[in-house]
């Protein structure tokens, strides 16, 4: 898998540092990505013709970032921790707000979130359209998006999901 250089990865991180909508390769897929907050998920959301309020994916690059939205328990790290492309899906004990969140592996993006802090990453294409891979569709998606960041295509499919937001319900009921 192609990484992006290291000019490539300072200007993903100035991008996404002055609040700047992107596309990004992932582990799996090229996503749109941005720093995590409501108002880029609404942004996102919107370029994707999606409902508003959405949840998105959020990347992160080590369990830190993680304890920011989830409980980091063992079940968690155990689950997030693994070789294959996984998003979790948790919340913090005694909260109601789940978040999904996936443990990147590529350095590249580990190197740009270490800087930025969590980006959310969602598949490039319209709600209920195929996923774009080749450079021209990403570079002509959006006027919204400011900058592509491209390596090669990615043809990988989206990572396999976990929910774990009612596992301690389950695990008393075994």
């Amino acid at each position: 898998m192609q990484q992006l250089n290291p000019t490539e990865i300072r200007a993903a991180i100035a991008a996404l540092s002055h609040n700047e909508i992107v596309i990004l390769p992932t582990d799996t897929i090229y996503g749109i990505s941005a720093i995590v907050s409501e108002d880029n998920a609404r942004r996102i959301n919107t370029i994707k013709k999606s409902a508003l309020d959405k949840p998105l994916i959020i990347l992160i690059s080590n369990l830190e970032q993680a304890s920011q939205f989830v409980t980091v328990d063992e079940v968690f790290t155990k689950n997030i921790q693994t070789t294959d492309p996984i998003t979790v899906i948790s919340k913090k004990v005694g909260a109601d707000t789940t978040y999904a969140l996936r443990l990147v592996s590529r350095p590249d993006l580990q190197q740009i979130i270490e800087a930025v802090g969590p980006i959310y990453s969602t598949s490039v294409n319209v709600a209920g359209n195929p996923n774009l891979s080749r450079k021209e569709e990403l570079l002509h998606f959006s006027d919204a998006i400011f900058q592509v960041f491209f390596t090669e295509n990615l043809i990988g499919k989206p990572s396999k999901i976990l929910n774990l937001s009612d596992f301690s319900k389950k695990r008393w009921h075994l």
